[in-house]
């Protein structure tokens, strides 16, 4: 992913490609092909059926709409846990609450625990129960977490594909918007090493007049505080200021990179 911006094209369809969806039991054949329409709308390519009752069939394939190379992908399971075995984090669709439904997330929730997990190239998967009775307590258990739609309308009735579809959206609007976190800072102790061998090099070319030292080193510190060096940056200076003591030790000398010295 882009250190400084949201995820490109290209990186939003690697991540998504991560993401496994997962139907169980699925009832009503035209509701496969609406998942397979939504899935690649929303870039995810991985569809897998545990035990159907539907078929993959001429209703499936009319609803699919131009998704049909989704259905055609798609694979089979037994049962549950095959099709969950490779991922790291695995979320459940429920509409039921009690003492054995708990981790309740909403969509937008769930999709930031994904983020991280997908954008890091781990795999993860979203699992959806069938349309009359939904994940039994069983596969429920499967699942890490559980994501849940209330609108707060009183009215809460989705088709399996509805719910998909905003399960997905969420995903993949974070993904989308992911800034990664900015890489870890330089310790103080590394930096203040740093300094000190800048300082020496400094005052090696005369950069650094003698009778106000300090004065130009504080205004060298501000000015690389600011820039809020990570520890490998901080190895690229000392790195530079290595080899340009070595190139001033050894005039005329060709240039030879540091990790090639001392080699045959």
């Amino acid at each position: 992913m882009e250190e400084h911006g949201p995820a490109s094209r290209p990186e939003l369809l690697q991540a998504l490609g991560r993401l496994r969806v997962v139907l169980v039991d699925t009832k009503f054949s035209p509701n496969l092909g609406a998942m397979a329409r939504i899935l690649k709308n929303l870039g995810v390519a991985d569809l897998r059926l545990v035990h159907p009752r539907a078929e993959l069939n001429k209703e499936a394939y009319t609803m699919a709409l131009g998704a049909s190379d989704v259905l055609d992908r798609a694979r089979f399971h037994a049962r549950l846990p095959e099709a969950l075995a490779d991922c790291g984090l695995v979320i459940g669709a429920s509409r039921r609450h009690g003492v054995k439904r708990r981790n309740l997330l909403s969509p937008r929730r769930a999709a930031e625990m994904l983020r991280p997990v997908l954008a890091a190239g781990e795999k993860a998967a979203v699992v959806f129960g069938s349309e009359d009775v939904g994940l039994s307590n069983d596969e429920a258990a499967l699942c890490h977490w559980l994501v849940s739609i209330h609108p707060g309308t009183g009215f809460e009735s989705l088709n399996l594909s509805h719910a998909a579809a905003i399960v997905l959206w969420e995903i993949n609007q974070a993904i989308r918007e992911w800034h990664p976190p900015p890489p870890r800072l330089a310790s103080s102790r590394n930096l203040e090493n740093m300094f000190q061998h800048l300082e020496q090099m400094l005052r090696l070319i005369g950069f650094i007049q003698e009778q106000d030292p300090r004065r130009m080193m504080l205004s060298v510190r501000h000015l690389l505080h600011r820039a809020g060096l990570s520890e490998r940056e901080v190895k690229i200076i000392r790195g530079i200021l290595r080899q340009t003591k070595w190139k001033m030790d050894h005039p005329g000398q060709e240039v030879i990179h540091p990790r090639l010295r001392g080699r045959g």
